[in-house]
């Protein structure tokens, strides 16, 4: 209980700064690489339903709400002791404002998920501000148990690919594979999990799983992403049915070495743009600078979940943000390749004191599987 008891007078503390009556933490019950789950990582239980939140009083007192009803047994595992099941979120927030005795200028954690009714109904009653930094903070510095779930995330990454390796043959669907997949990570205690992948003799994009069945000579790419605890990892690969063109191997060695390239300038302080630029300096010395940004390519990289970086964003070459310590980090020279179409290589990685950590054991190649 001492954890929990820190996390939350980090946030008293902060909310007192603010000069803060209180806090809400809102949740729409989403779990996505786009965007951080502030009440999850605040509650350490992730809600289900679409319209959650937690309010928080500059004394300390913490109520926890949840819709649909039944939840609340579900999430009564987190650390709040007070959780409350509704059947009528909206009204029934108001009435924790009320009882706790809420009126002046609350912060709003997780705005960008409150549906409009309900932000409606409590700025009649009290001055919101947004305040999504609040966490943001609290999560820069990870807690042991939260290094725990990202190292245990890692090695989710490596059961998925193993599982994607195994089962990449001729004559299997993409939809197959990836089940597959899902199923040998879920097993391993992923709570959630986001797969791209793409097949062919050229692939343009990864895109979700489709029917296509695998045919030799068939280069596949996938994008890896278990969620454990709200810690997500990543893991971009490129598996070959047979043995490719000699061509392919040496537009991967380019993108190795572009990766090794942006993984060297990674260290706190750093602005985030160096990763960006000095992948992009590898591949335009190769020949290939307009297919380094759009609308070939996107991103060069991004952070995830709550205290990272551009989490679910963009880092390019214009991204001023500074890496910081502790940061979970997805750097990724995904890129299309006139000669070989689209090839994904790419690693997450943890920002240390000095450098970086490589996460995940899956050695970084080309993979040939003979069939």
């Amino acid at each position: 209980m001492g954890e929990k008891n820190r996390k939350l007078e980090k946030v008293l503390d902060l909310i007192g700064q603010k000069g803060f009556d209180g806090l809400v933490i809102y949740s729409s019950g989403t779990c996505s690489i786009l965007g951080p789950s502030y009440l999850h990582y605040f509650a350490e239980a992730r809600p289900l339903g679409r319209r959650n939140g937690a309010v928080v009083t500059r004394h300390g007192k913490v109520t926890l709400l949840v819709e649909p009803a039944w939840d609340a047994g579900r999430m009564a595992a987190s650390w709040v002791e007070d959780v409350q099941g509704t059947s009528s979120f909206p009204d029934e927030l108001v009435r924790v404002l009320d009882e706790e005795g809420l009126t002046g200028t609350v912060g709003l954690v997780g705005g960008r998920e409150m549906a409009e009714e309900v932000y409606e109904k409590i700025a009649e009653k009290v001055t919101l501000e947004p305040a999504d930094g609040i966490i943001e903070s609290l999560a820069r510095e990870k807690t042991p148990l939260e290094m725990e779930h990202v190292y245990r995330a890692s090695r989710i990454a490596d059961i998925g690919f193993e599982a994607f390796l195994r089962e990449a043959r001729p004559g299997m669907k993409e939809t197959e594979i990836v089940a597959e997949m899902e199923y040998a990570m879920r097993a391993e205690g992923a709570d959630d999990i986001f797969i791209l992948i793409s097949s062919g003799p050229h692939n343009y994009e990864m895109h979700e799983p489709t029917d296509r069945r695998l045919r030799q000579g068939d280069i596949i790419i996938g994008e890896i992403t278990p969620v454990c605890e709200g810690q997500f990892i990543q893991l971009c690969r490129t598996v070959a049915l047979g043995l490719p063109a000699p061509v392919v191997f040496e537009k991967y060695r380019m993108l190795l070495h572009a990766l090794d390239e942006s993984l060297s300038v990674i260290r706190p302080g750093v602005e985030s743009s160096a990763m960006s630029r000095a992948m992009n300096r590898v591949i335009s010395e190769a020949g290939y600078g307009k297919y380094c940004y759009p609308p070939y390519m996107r991103a060069r990289g991004h952070g995830f979940g709550v205290g990272s970086i551009a989490p679910g964003g963009v880092i390019d070459d214009e991204t001023k943000t500074p890496f910081e310590r502790l940061q979970v980090v997805v750097v990724h020279p995904n890129q299309y390749i006139p000669e070989t179409g689209y090839l994904a290589c790419g690693e997450t990685v943890l920002v240390s004191s000095n450098g970086i950590e490589r996460l995940a054991a899956t050695e970084t190649k080309l993979y040939v599987k003979e069939v």
